[in-house]
Parts: C-alpha cells; structure tokens; sequence
C-alpha cells in the first residue's frame, strides 16, 4: 500500500501546523529515505453522533470532525508507522498514539504496522522511560 503523498518537506501539510509543521520539517530533512511514502491527517475512529437528523449534512459534518486524526502515517512498501508530531511529548501524548493504534488497527486490520513513533523537540526522562516500557519509538529533532 502507498500513501498519498511524497515523503518531502513541503511547503504545507495538511494537520500540521506552527510548531508540528516545523518539527516534521526538520524529521524529514534529517531522515530524507526513511519512509517511501505518507499520508496526512488520517481520520479513525466513528466520530461523534448529533441526536438530531443522523442523515442530515451538518449531523455527517460534526461526526467527520469529531473522528480521531492521526498526524502522519508512514509507509515502507506495505508496512505502515502511526506517527504523532509533537514540540513536547507528555503523557497524554501516550494515550494519543495507543488510541490511534487501536483505532485504526480496527478499520485495517489487514495492514502490517510497524511500532508506534513520536516525532518531537523535547521529551523528559521520565517521559522516555513511559514510551521505552510499552515499546513506542520516539525522535527528537
């Protein structure tokens, strides 16, 4: 499987903005090979229901908006990596990507993933220890 688009630096990318967008930016120039292609803000997740018209646009608009997004996944020919983009990594950002993971394994379970990765600027020991003890990736750039 591929994704939509070029792993490059660009000059926008769709999620990421501010200080995500710059961290990505320097993952990517540092790590030019390791991902063939990517996809951006990818949607897991049922989103939440209004009560009101379940068929009528806005009530399809709220529960698009409401679904989870995944900042980046990365794809190595079928092999797929959920990525979060972050400046600081804490705890929550732990419960983030364990959510993602569960999600989206359960819209593909047929796809091949690889660990978890948080890309970021700055992390605590303690931090790293978490991610370390439940085996997720992280880089800091």
């Amino acid at each position: 499987m591929a994704g939509k688009f070029n792993y490059e630096v660009r000059y926008k990318y769709p999620h990421l903005i501010g200080d995500d967008k710059e961290v990505w930016d320097r993952f990517v120039k540092k790590y030019p090979d390791r991902f063939d292609t990517v996809d951006y803000d990818v949607h897991v997740g049922s989103g939440i229901e209004t009560p009101e018209e379940h068929e009528s646009k806005p009530a399809q608009q709220w529960k698009d908006l409401t679904r989870k997004r995944i900042d980046v996944i990365g794809w190595n020919r079928d092999f797929a990596t959920i990525i979060e983009v972050k400046k600081r990594v804490g705890l929550p950002t732990l419960g983030q990507v364990l959510g993602y993971h569960f999600l989206y394994r359960r819209e593909y379970p047929d796809v091949s993933l690889k660990p978890l990765l948080i890309i970021c600027s700055q992390i605590n020991q303690d931090d790293m220890d978490v991610l370390d003890h439940f085996g997720i990736l992280y880089e800091v750039v």
